[in-house]
């Protein structure tokens, strides 16, 4: 199996103090024991790196990007131009649901990959028919 690793999971597996922080860990441990692959997106790691910075410290976003980098579980996928664009398109059309950008990248991934369950505390994928880990 594999499920898509959103930007408020790594945030809560990173920072101790993260409401969903125990939730999250019990779901890591879930997802090792049952070997389950993981796909993020370039601008999950991004923002992820960001907010662990700003958050935690600059020591643990360092941390994090490295063991990312040197993950054999976590694959990390690029925003092509195709990617963009059909998420341009999906934020535009959906006003109404407060997505961010980068929420539509990774449902245009999620899509692209035929992935229906996402490891997050976004409610968003819920929203957009995604069934959450």
């Amino acid at each position: 199996m594999k499920i898509f690793v959103d930007t408020s999971a790594w945030l809560a597996l990173n920072d101790r103090n993260d409401q969903y922080y125990k939730k999250a860990v019990a779901n890591s441990s879930r997802i090792k024991k049952d070997r389950i692959d993981l796909i993020t997106s370039e601008y999950i790691l991004d923002e992820t790196i960001t907010i662990i910075r700003y958050r935690v410290s600059h020591q643990a976003a360092v941390i994090f990007g490295e063991s990312m980098s040197g993950s054999r579980i976590v694959r990390i996928e690029d925003i092509n131009e195709g990617h963009r664009l059909k998420a341009w398109e999906m934020f535009k059309k959906y006003e109404d649901k407060e997505l961010s950008f980068t929420d539509c990248t990774s449902f245009v991934l999620m899509k692209h990959f035929k992935l229906n369950k996402a490891f997050t505390f976004d409610d968003h994928f819920r929203q957009m028919g995604y069934e959450i880990f």
